[in-house]
C-alpha cells in the first residue's frame, strides 16, 4: 500500500516544492523539535524522496513525482495515477506593433525554474475551457474566454520509469481584461517577444512538442486556419 506521509513530512514536501534547494534550518517549522524533524526529514532520505547535498536538501527525481501528483494511488503497483489533464494557456497580445506571449518563470516543481506558458489541473466535472480561464485568473490575475485549438499527449521517462502521462489541451486567447500581477506563489509572470517564447518551448526535455507550432501559427497570422490536432510524444532522460 501506499505510504502515507505524516504531517511533517508533508510540510517539508511543501518547502521544497516552491525552492530548488532549502538548507536544514529553512526547513524545519519553529514550534517542532529538532530531533523529531530531523528524524522525519531523514526519513524522506533514506526513501530517496529528497536529496542531500552541500548547498542544501532538494527534491530528488522520486520526490519531485510525488509533489505533482495530485491524486496519490492506493496500490503503488499501478501507475494509472500519474495521468492526468493538464491544460496550458497561450494568451497573446500586441504591444508596440510586434505580437507577445504571456510567459512564466516558475517557482515550485515539477518545472521549477523553467519559462514557459502556464496551465493547471482540469478538475473533475469542469469543462477545458474554464479551467483555462480559472487557472489564468489564479496564476495572472487576468481574466479571459479560451478555444481549444489542439492537444498534446506527453510521456515523459526518467532513468526508464514513468514519471508522467499528461493530456495537455492547449487552449488561446488574445482577448483579456484585468492588470497583470507580476508575483505570485506560483511564479514571475512576464510578457516576451513571439521569437522569445518560440524558444522558450523547445527545450529537449519536459517540453510541449507542438507548442512552437501553435505560437508560430500566431506569429504568421495562421492560427485561425491552424487544423485541430491530437498528437502524441514519448521524452525520457
Amino acid at each position: 500500500m501506499a505510504h502515507l506521509f505524516s504531517p511533517i513530512q508533508n510540510h517539508i514536501f511543501l518547502r521544497l516544492k516552491n525552492a530548488k534547494s532549502l538548507r536544514y534550518s529553512e526547513i524545519q517549522p519553529k514550534n517542532i523539535p529538532n530531533d523529531l524533524f530531523n528524524y522525519h526529514l531523514q526519513f524522506l532520505v533514506k526513501k530517496g524522496l529528497v536529496d542531500k547535498a552541500d548547498e542544501g536538501y532538494s527534491l530528488s527525481d522520486a520526490g519531485i513525482r510525488h509533489v505533482a501528483d495530485h491524486n496519490p494511488p492506493a496500490d503503488e503497483s499501478h501507475a494509472t495515477h500519474l495521468f492526468k489533464i493538464n491544460v496550458l494557456t497561450v494568451v497573446s497580445r500586441m504591444h508596440k506593433g510586434n505580437i507577445e506571449i504571456l510567459n512564466q518563470l516558475r517557482k515550485s516543481n515539477p518545472s521549477y525554474g523553467k519559462v514557459g506558458v502556464m496551465g493547471g489541473i482540469v478538475r473533475k466535472e469542469e469543462s477545458i475551457e474554464d479551467a483555462a480561464s480559472r487557472k489564468l485568473n489564479v496564476e495572472t490575475g487576468l481574466d479571459a474566454s479560451f478555444r481549444i485549438v489542439g492537444i498534446q499527449r506527453r510521456i515523459l521517462y526518467v532513468q526508464n520509469e514513468l514519471f508522467s502521462d499528461v493530456l495537455f489541451p492547449i487552449a488561446y486567447t488574445d482577448e483579456y481584461s484585468g492588470e497583470l500581477i507580476a508575483d505570485t506563489e506560483y511564479g514571475h509572470n512576464m510578457w516576451v517577444p513571439i521569437d522569445q517564447a518560440i524558444a522558450n518551448e523547445r527545450a529537449e526535455f519536459d517540453s510541449i512538442k507542438k507548442l512552437p507550432d501553435v505560437l508560430m501559427a500566431i506569429r504568421d497570422n495562421k492560427i485561425s486556419t491552424l487544423p485541430f490536432f491530437c498528437d502524441e510524444d514519448v521524452q525520457s532522460k
